[in-house]
């Protein structure tokens, strides 16, 4: 029996305006991110450092001067990145394809959703958070077998490498994340480790590596040309 596939959408999305897409997307969520970071004051004085902070801090009203911004990059470029992975999906056969338009859903939906919920609600947060960064990993993983199955004329293999540390970063994230137990279930942290945070640190080097993987995907739909 013949099966008919099935399109994310009715028109093909032509591979510049798809990469012009996803590198606009990531854009609008470091803008966000750099913006609040600027000003930002926590709640013992300090200012913000990737290396001792955690990236939802920035989005913290109670704390964050311009969590506006954080929150608004960060539901811009979510949806922005979340419309990326469906429109990419459609260039990807079978079951790779399903795969990527389930996953990328979720961590689209839930990774918007950091920036509606910030950490003022803090157990929805938790929540939509603790599942981007369960599915995060796999939207570069299920592209990268998806390269690995079979020769793709238009997708060079060297996008193996960038979404290979995805994986590998998410899931060191992951591993240390479980062991992370606040000393204030409320996360308000007035005292931080001197030089590098471990638990923050692997967070921020998980998304950027994501960050990273959609650009080099958007850079290589860019040469494609059309």
């Amino acid at each position: 029996m013949s099966t008919i596939p099935v399109r994310v959408v009715s028109a093909r999305v032509t591979s510049r305006r798809l990469a012009l897409l996803g590198l606009g997307s990531v854009g609008v969520i470091l803008l966000g991110m750099l913006a609040a970071a600027i000003p930002y004051r926590g709640y013992a004085g300090e200012g913000y450092s990737p290396l001792t902070h955690f990236i939802s801090e920035l989005g913290e009203i109670a704390a964050s001067r311009l969590a506006w911004a954080f929150n608004l990059g960060i539901v811009l470029g979510g949806i922005g990145l979340g419309a990326f992975l469906l429109l990419l999906a459609d260039r990807l056969g079978g079951r790779f394809r399903i795969a990527l338009v389930v996953i990328g859903a979720v961590a689209g939906v839930s990774g918007t959703l950091v920036g509606v919920f910030p950490m003022d609600y803090l157990a929805t947060h938790r929540v939509v958070s603790d599942v981007f960064f369960v599915t995060g990993w796999l939207v570069a993983g299920i592209f990268s077998l998806w390269l690995v199955a079979a020769p793709r004329p238009d997708f060079s293999r060297w996008l193996l490498v960038p979404g290979a540390a995805v994986v590998v970063v998410f899931l060191t994230f992951i591993a240390v994340y479980t062991t992370y137990r606040p000393a204030d279930p409320e996360a308000r942290i007035l005292v931080r480790p001197d030089g590098i945070w471990t638990v923050p640190f692997l967070e921020w080097a998980s998304l950027l590596s994501l960050l990273v993987w959609f650009v080099c995907v958007s850079i290589v739909l860019l040469r494609q040309g059309s």
